[in-house]
C-alpha cells in the first residue's frame, strides 16, 4: 500500500472519528480507539495501541467545557501514531516522536475546529430562516454541509500532515540529537501522569479524597490487582451511595432495647 492510499485512509479515518464526536458517540473520537484504525491502516497494531494508551493518559482531564474548545485529540492521535509508525524507528523513539508531534497538531486543529464552529452558526441561521419559511425540506442540506465541513477539518490537515509529513520525518529524527529524544521519552513516561492530576483535579471534592486514598493504600500496600480494587471501589461506590441517598427523615433502627428472648444468664 502506497503513501498515497495510506494517507487518503488515514483522513478518512479521522474524518469519520470527528463525525462521530458529533454524532453516534461511540467513542472512536478517544485516543485509544481512534489509534486502533491507524494501527490497521499501517499494520502496526502494538505501536499504534501503545501510543494511543500513551496519548489517552495524557489528554485524560481534556473536554469540552461550556465554550472552551480544547485541542483536537482526533488529529493529534492520528498524525501522531502515524507518522511514528512511518518513521520504523523502536517503540521508544515511537512514542516520543508521537507525542512531539500529537501536541502541536492538535493545538492547530484546534484553531481551525474554531473557525468551522463559527462558519457552522451561519448555517444554524439559514436553517432558523428556512423552518420560518415552512419549507423544511431544505433544512436536511444544511445540516449534512456542517457535517462536511467538520469531517473535512479533520481529513484535510491529517492527509497533509501525513503524505508531506511521512517522507521528512526521518531526515528530521535524524538531525534531532539523541539527547532530545531520549528527553521526550522520559517526558512521555511522565505525561500520563499530568493527565490522570488533571482529571483528579476536576473529580476530586474535599469528600472524595479518602477513596482515593482507599485505591492507593489497596493498591501500593496490599498488593491486590486492578480487577479486584476495582470491584471493591464498586462495591465502596454502591455503600457510598447507599447512604446518601437515604431520605433524611429514615428512622434508625433502635439498637439500645432489650430482646427479652435473646437474654440469658450465665
Amino acid at each position: 500500500m502506497g503513501i498515497l492510499v495510506q494517507s487518503l485512509l488515514l483522513a478518512l479515518w479521522a474524518g469519520l472519528c470527528a463525525l462521530d464526536q458529533f454524532g453516534p458517540h461511540l467513542g472512536f473520537r478517544k485516543p485509544l480507539l481512534a489509534s486502533v484504525g491507524v494501527g490497521i491502516i499501517l499494520g502496526d497494531m502494538t505501536t499504534a495501541i501503545i501510543i494511543g494508551a500513551t496519548l489517552e493518559l495524557m489528554w485524560l482531564g481534556v473536554n469540552n467545557i461550556g465554550a472552551y474548545v480544547p485541542p483536537d485529540v482526533i488529529s493529534g492521535t492520528v498524525v501522531g501514531a502515524s507518522i511514528a509508525i512511518m518513521s520504523g524507528a523502536n517503540i521508544e523513539t515511537a512514542i516520543a516522536t508521537a507525542v512531539a508531534v500529537a501536541v502541536p497538531t492538535a493545538m492547530l486543529v484546534q484553531q481551525i475546529n474554531m473557525l468551522i464552529m463559527t462558519t457552522n452558526i451561519s448555517l444554524v441561521h439559514a436553517a432558523d430562516n428556512v423552518a420560518l419559511s415552512g419549507d423544511f425540506d431544505k433544512i436536511t442540506p444544511l445540516h449534512y454541509l456542517g457535517g462536511l465541513f467538520f469531517f473535512l477539518s479533520r481529513a484535510v490537515p491529517v492527509f497533509i500532515a501525513c503524505y508531506l509529513g511521512a517522507n521528512t520525518i526521518d531526515a528530521i529524527l535524524a538531525a534531532i540529537p539523541a539527547e532530545i529524544l531520549t528527553g521526550f521519552n522520559v517526558a512521555s513516561k511522565a505525561i500520563p501522569a499530568v493527565g490522570l492530576a488533571m482529571l483528579l483535579t476536576m473529580m476530586m471534592k474535599k469528600n472524595m479524597w479518602m477513596f482515593l486514598i482507599l485505591g492507593f493504600v489497596l493498591s501500593a500496600y496490599m498488593g491486590l490487582p486492578t480487577l479486584a480494587v476495582a470491584l471493591i471501589g464498586a462495591v465502596v461506590a454502591g455503600l457510598y451511595d447507599l447512604i446518601m441517598t437515604r431520605p433524611a427523615g429514615a428512622a434508625v433502627s433502635n439498637t439500645t432495647g432489650t430482646d427479652e428472648e435473646g437474654e440469658y444468664d450465665l
